[in-house]
């Protein structure tokens, strides 16, 4: 009898595919994509990594030797479906969740797309066991053709990402911002700056009706300005518009943003001078690192993980967020931000986002005023974000339990806290003392925009006010560097009259959009208006290169993205919207067109029948109403390319927003959907017809 527990190639290849799609490239294409907003390295999480590839590996290489013949063809089978669809999932089927900012999912509005998602992997897992029980041999031939293809695959690509990271990330080096001289200050002049995190400003007004014995009571000498729009939601942008006055409107990377506007910064020149003892306590990110010149607190290497092990299991749960099932996803759902609690805490350790650890350090460590010069101290703290673990005395509760009032309450407490030990070293009359948040929240504002914002300033004293001042945080760099001067004695300098610009933030796939909003006049609760411009950094810096017949698509592949010029919003699945009245697009032909030409748009329409006015080269060639889905044939005579480029834009006078007809919060001018677009010989498509 033959027995079947040698090894040979089809036991060892099963084995082998599983463990690096799931625990190599998986993780690491995941890590690559978003390094730059993690605070750890990928030599932190390789170790692990290659134990869990190495044991899965031995355990499914073990059972497709032990197992009785048929039993092993069908565990087979299992093996490689599962992990074609792993890859098919994470890189094909892929569900746009949002961002994993801490807010809940409405995981209700993705259950039909959870449960069909779940049958085509039973189906195909079925499908699998078979074929291969069916054509044994040859289609075991053709799986350990594809599983090897697609291992080379992932090999090169992988290969190609690691050659090109030392590029992206050369921009901050192996630097971190550290915990040293966090309740260090000076003996005479500090200006201490409280950023809580999604605090609303209308959120702060409800909890001074409320509770004021938490609020007003707590925060004598303090005026609220609740007529205060956000510079940039979200937090990404929000932290270096403040520090800067600026923020990414050029086609530039997010890097090359930071280095420019913090060298361009008014607070970061003087706080360069050497002038002040100086500390950031932020995500690392958000920094340009090399301003050790004025940051003290950055610290040169990486910082230590708590737990390789603990970091590594954190990491792999992102990634089954993304390979696993769609109806599995609720199980593995996180914030990005729980990595910050695989920190290492000592001293010199990176400083990490942790209200409840900021407060036990506070209470043991104290303040102690020993800081040789002014001191200029930035604290970014939970605040009022999600998921709420706080209660309004700054105790952890469970996630289930807790609130956001009582989280926004608990991050108050922390202030107040602050505030006695100045108090107790009698510097509080002498400090000044900004609370604030870095944007607000939809529940309270929809678009984010209306931050909390409170200032103490020195010798102040009187009873909490509140102000009908409008302001603006675009001003905030500079209001800083005036506070660091010992200059701040009034904020009627920064009284914002006129309009006010806010920038909202979305990336999905790489692609950025940086959306400016407007409010044109003062007016507290006032709704932001888009203006229609959005930027994108350096992520549709791609080839406009465009061979005719070529469908470009709006939806998930998002292959049209290239050719957009202005007037577009985020991709959102199935199709992209555009965004306010114009709509631009440009294609550079790889050979020149030398007949009529058709444009043949696929595309829904917001709000019924959309008045569509086609300007190609900026020439008007037609007029055409939509209503609803369809195909939308527009001709271009011949000759109306300007050499190779074809400058198309799309004006519409009808577009509108949900938010105007009272149908929704969302303040875009919407008008299409697009789906699709295709530029055409006249002929062919003619012929095509």
């Amino acid at each position: 009898m033959k027995k079947n527990s040698r090894l040979s190639f089809h036991t060892i290849l099963p084995g082998l595919f599983c463990a690096f799609v799931l625990f190599v490239f998986a993780p690491v294409d995941m890590y690559l994509s978003t390094a730059d907003e993690l605070w750890f390295s990928l030599k932190d999480l390789i170790p692990w990594l290659l134990i869990f590839a190495a044991v899965t590996f031995a355990g499914i290489t073990l059972l497709c030797c032990i197992l009785p013949k048929k039993l092993s063809v069908i565990f087979r089978a299992g093996v490689y479906a599962c992990s074609f669809l792993l890859w098919l999932q994470g890189n094909v089927l892929i569900t746009d969740y949002g961002t994993l900012d801490g807010e809940k999912v409405h995981w209700a509005e993705y259950r039909v797309p959870g449960i069909l998602n779940a049958l085509i992997w039973i189906a195909v897992i079925a499908l699998f066991i078979f074929l291969m029980l069916r054509l044994r041999k040859k289609f075991r031939g053709v799986v350990e053709a594809a599983a090897c293809i697609l291992l080379a695959t992932q090999i090169v690509t992988l290969g190609v990402l690691l050659i090109r990271q030392p590029q992206k990330a050369e921009q901050q080096g192996d630097r971190y911002l550290s915990r040293e001289n966090e309740f260090v200050i000076s003996p005479e002049e500090n200006t201490l700056v409280f950023v809580l995190d999604c605090f609303d400003g209308n959120l702060m007004t409800t909890l001074l009706e409320e509770y004021p014995e938490d609020t007003s009571e707590k925060f004598p000498d303090f005026t609220f300005y609740p007529d205060t729009v956000a510079a940039a939601a979200r937090t990404k942008y929000a932290i270096p518009f403040i520090l800067t006055g600026d923020t990414n409107r050029e086609e530039q990377s997010y890097n090359e943003y930071l280095s420019k506007a913090y060298g361009a910064s008014p607070l970061m020149q003087e706080l360069a001078t050497g002038k002040y003892s100086t500390g950031f306590y932020t995500i690392q990110q958000y920094m340009d690192l090399s301003r050790d010149d004025a940051v003290e607190n950055i610290y040169d290497g990486t910082p230590k993980p708590l737990s390789l092990f603990g970091l590594t299991k954190q990491f792999m749960k992102l990634v089954a967020f993304r390979y696993a099932p769609s109806i599995l996803a609720p199980n593995f759902w996180m914030y990005t931000g729980d990595f910050e609690y695989w920190k290492n805490t000592d001293a010199n350790a990176g400083y990490r986002i942790d209200d409840d650890m900021f407060f036990m350090q506070l209470l043991e460590e104290g303040l102690k005023a020993e800081a040789k010069k002014p001191a200029f101290r930035f604290y970014h703290l939970k605040g009022a974000h999600s998921p709420y673990i706080l209660d309004r005395k700054a105790a952890p509760v469970d996630e289930e339990g807790g609130t956001e009032e009582e989280q926004a309450l608990g991050a108050l407490y922390i202030v107040t806290e602050y505030m006695r030990q100045l108090k107790d070293l009698g510097l509080y009359d002498r400090a000044t003392v900004i609370v604030m948040a870095d944007h607000g929240y939809g529940a309270h504002s929809n678009m984010e925009h209306c931050p909390l914002f409170m200032v103490k300033l020195p010798g102040e004293s009187h009873d909490f006010k509140v102000s009908d001042m409008p302001f603006s945080q675009a001003s905030m760099a500079d209001l800083l560097t005036h506070a660091v001067k010992g200059q701040l004695t009034s904020l009627e300098a920064w009284r914002s009259e006129g309009k006010r610009y806010f920038y909202s933030s979305r990336e999905h796939e790489g692609i950025i959009d940086l959306s400016e909003y407007v409010i044109d006049s003062p007016g507290i609760g006032k709704d932001v208006e888009p203006t229609g411009v959005v930027y994108h950094g350096d992520t549709l810096n791609r080839s406009r290169d465009y061979t005719l017949g070529t469908v470009l698509y709006f939806n998930g592949r998002d292959t049209g993205r290239s050719c957009i010029v202005s007037g577009f919003s985020a991709n959102e699945g199935y199709y992209t919207w555009t965004s306010g009245h114009d709509a631009e697009m440009l294609f550079e032909f790889t050979e020149t067109p030398l007949g009529d030409l058709e444009m043949l748009l696929d595309h829904g329409t917001f709000n019924g029948e959309q008045t569509v006015e086609v300007w190609v080269n900026e020439e008007k060639i037609e007029t055409y109403y939509a209503y609803g889905e369809g195909y939308y044939s527009v001709a271009i005579p011949a000759g109306m390319t300007d050499g190779n480029v074809l400058r198309v834009r799309l004006h519409l006078p009808d577009a509108n927003s949900p938010l105007a007809l009272g149908t929704g919060d969302d303040g875009r001018l919407l008008g299409l959907s697009m789906k699709s677009i295709v530029i055409r010989e006249r002929e062919a498509a003619e012929a095509a017809r």
